[in-house]
This record gives structure tokens, C-alpha cells and sequence, in this order.
């Protein structure tokens, strides 16, 4: 998956709510913008993610727990994603392993993640039990 460090970083502001973020989001990049909702476990993202975008539903998967799908972005060779999945997970070591790679959007990407969290209590499942 090739995104820019912006797009990464207006998904991350986005999820925490910044709504210039989530505008310009929509505008410059759909499939994150889909990624933004299916996080937010809106069926109609995770579905169109499912269509057109099968790695960034991978990710949203793997955020909510799937081991299989954080092994599948390991062998895509997305380790960021990968990380950020299992730092949403429990693994401290990611977000360290992602800041001494330099990776600081995948980062704040974490971090946004977490903040919706914080707000949003179906973060804990996989996509495909999502109401």
C-alpha cells in the first residue's frame, strides 16, 4: 500500500475528529477515507474496502484482533501497518520499533487509532463481526 506520510497523517487527525482532516481526507484520498470509517465500524466503508481495497480491510481486521491478518500484512511486507496493528493489540514493542524506523506518520497513526478508542468501544472487534 502506497500512501503518503500526509495522507497517513489526515487519517490520524481525521479519526480524532479534526473535521477540516476528514474533508480534506475525502478529497485527496478515497480509500483512507473508507479505512477512516470502517475503523469508525461503519458496514458501508468495510464494505466498499472489501471491493476496492482488500489490504487497507486487512489492516481494519487486524486492528480488531486478527492475528491472521497482521500475518498477512507481514508477508505483503507492510510492517507498518503491521505494527500499527499490533500496537492497537497490546504490543507496546511496536510503537517503539516504528519510531526508531523513522516511520512517525504510521506513529501518529497509532496514536489516533488509540484516541478513538478511547471513545469507541467496538474497536475490540474483528470487521467481520461488526454490526
Amino acid at each position: 500500500m502506497i500512501y503518503s506520510e500526509k495522507q497517513i497523517e489526515l487519517l490520524s487527525l481525521a479519526l480524532m475528529g479534526d473535521k477540516k482532516a476528514q474533508k480534506l481526507l475525502n478529497d485527496e484520498c478515497k480509500p483512507l477515507k473508507q479505512l477512516e470509517g470502517a475503523l469508525k465500524a461503519d458496514k458501508n466503508s468495510i464494505e466498499w474496502l472489501l471491493k476496492n481495497d482488500k489490504m487497507l480491510a486487512v489492516f481494519d481486521d487486524a486492528v480488531g484482533g486478527s492475528r491472521s491478518a497482521v500475518r498477512l500484512l507481514m508477508q505483503k511486507k507492510e510492517f507498518g501497518w503491521a505494527a500499527v496493528a499490533n500496537y492497537m493489540n497490546g504490543d507496546d514493542e511496536a510503537l517503539v520499533w516504528l519510531k526508531k524506523q523513522g516511520l512517525q506518520a504510521f506513529v501518529k497513526l497509532a496514536l489516533g487509532i488509540k484516541e478513538l478508542q478511547k471513545h469507541d468501544s467496538s474497536k475490540g472487534i474483528s470487521f467481520l463481526f461488526k454490526p
